[in-house]
């Protein structure tokens, strides 16, 4: 029974060495945030608080025209009156440093703008504690000394020992007022203390409530940024550790050259594309557009490309070309295998060799890829398209052959440049892709990506990159 109910009551010793147990880092990055939630709040609170101050000053200047009090120093009525337009003028007062705050904005200095905000207090509470210390003393209420205890221990977030300092003046100076100094026609003392100590009380303890809350709350967006600014700086080496796996320019060749580019879309893409040469002397090209995009779509395609890579001179050990089809079936299954999450991609792979021109193509689900002619006419080739790898296990796959003239060029893309979209929602589509890259081969592969790249910035005129943006090019050139 102790034990439940010792649930029920707070553990201060336990939160305390909470707060002790906090690093120096924390504890600035939580005063940080406690002055920047009241520099926030300061110009609005002003604002309000001016507004009714300055019609209180039209109030008490009207009651002293209709002879309501004198400016007599003997007449106490006169003396009550005149202390409450200053507290109300303190208080009107308060208002230009709050809008002083909200016209610095987020480029001020910290120092200035909490010199600003000590300002706007003090004018404030100064101004609405002596009003609510009369109220106490002529009309023993409290309405407007809650007023103050309520803003400084529920509203802005202050420190302990400034919310304690408030606390304790308010419930002195009261106690005094109630028991010595009040009118006993109005007061009734036993029962007006308690009141104010329940007014105290509550403001006290529910200000220490929200106090360790809102401190609490601070330390975890604290920490939640910074485990964000952890994740963005992992995300960011692993999006370089990506770009940098990408295969290295191709040296210049006289029979041959090869460019490849991709543009992720985000920090991580799910596309790659990979060229090798094999011990025969063949070289092999592959473009592929994982599902998805991010972490998982980039860890994927850095499988899907370890295994194409593997299994290409793993087969080429046994013959000098081996069959596409059969790298491709093979890649497939071990994709599949262990993919519990049925991650697939699409891919275009290509043999290709530099001294006849022969290309072997094979299509996984992928692009058809095109042809450019020495004479800059365009054409898709009709690959037969196969299904992705790892979608489905025991696939078979065809294999597309052809015959490369000197000067032909072939482009392999993913379908984030055909599909890529501009402000009207229309598709960048093939028959884009063809006009772009028409008359194109002379300048070579490298010229090809870039006019290509170029042709999508310019029809998407600064939308957003919706998928990632992959290409690859092959242009055959005469035997030496």
């Amino acid at each position: 029974m102790a034990g439940t109910q010792r649930k029920w009551i707070p553990d201060w010793a336990s939160e305390a060495r909470w707060f002790a147990g906090l690093t120096e880092e924390e504890r600035r990055a939580v005063k940080a945030r406690e002055q920047a939630a009241n520099h926030a709040l300061a110009p609005y609170l002003g604002i309000a608080f001016g507004l009714v101050a300055i019609s209180l000053v039209f109030v008490n200047v009207q009651r002293y025209q209709s002879g309501l009090f004198t400016l007599d120093p003997y007449d106490s009525a006169g003396r009550l009156y005149l202390i409450a337009v200053g507290c109300h003028t303190l208080m009107a007062l308060s208002t230009v440093p709050a809008l002083r705050l909200l016209v610095a904005g987020s480029q001020a200095r910290p120092e200035f703008k909490t010199r600003l905000f000590r300002q706007h207090l003090s004018l404030l509470v100064c101004g609405m504690l002596v009003l609510g210390f009369l109220a106490v003393v002529h009309h023993a209420r409290f309405l407007r000394l809650a007023g103050v205890l309520i803003l400084i221990n529920l509203i802005y977030v202050l420190p302990w020992h400034f919310r304690l300092s408030v606390n304790l003046i308010a419930l002195g100076f009261s106690t005094y007022v109630i028991y010595w100094h009040g009118n006993r026609d109005l007061v009734q003392p036993t029962v007006t203390f308690s009141e104010l100590l329940t007014l105290v009380s509550l403001c006290a303890v529910g200000g220490a409530i929200l106090y360790r809350d809102r401190t609490r709350g601070y330390l975890l967006q604290h920490r939640e940024q910074l485990h964000l600014a952890r994740l963005r700086e992992e995300i960011s080496l692993a999006a370089r550790l990506q770009q940098s796996l990408l295969p290295a320019p191709w040296p210049p060749s006289a029979d041959f050259a090869v460019h490849g580019l991709m543009r992720p879309a985000q920090d991580i893409g799910g596309d790659f594309y990979d060229h090798f040469r094999l011990p025969g002397g063949a070289v092999c090209l592959v473009v592929a557009d994982v599902c998805g995009k991010g972490l998982a779509a980039g860890l994927f395609s850095m499988s899907a490309r370890s295994a194409l890579r593997s299994s290409t001179i793993e087969l080429a050990r046994t013959t000098p070309l081996p069959d596409p089809g059969t790298v491709v079936a093979r890649v497939n299954d071990l994709l599949h295998e262990g993919n519990p999450d049925l991650l697939f991609a699409t891919a275009l792979y290509a043999l290709y060799e530099p001294r006849t021109g022969h290309l072997q193509l094979v299509n996984a689900g992928h692009v058809k890829p095109l042809l450019i002619t020495r004479a800059g006419a365009t054409r898709w080739l009709d690959v037969p398209p196969g299904s992705a790898l790892g979608a489905r296990a025991a696939r078979t796959y065809s294999s597309f052959r052809l015959e490369l003239q000197p000067g032909d060029t072939v482009l392999c893309l993913t379908d984030g440049i055909t599909e890529a979209l501009n402000a009207a929602l229309a598709e960048f589509g093939a028959a884009r892709v063809q006009a772009a890259l028409e008359g194109c081969t002379p300048a070579g592969p490298v010229a090809c990506g870039e006019r290509l790249l170029a042709a999508v910035d310019g029809f998407t005129a600064g939308v957003a990159q919706s998928d990632d943006i992959t290409c690859i090019a092959l242009t055959h050139r005469p035997s030496a």
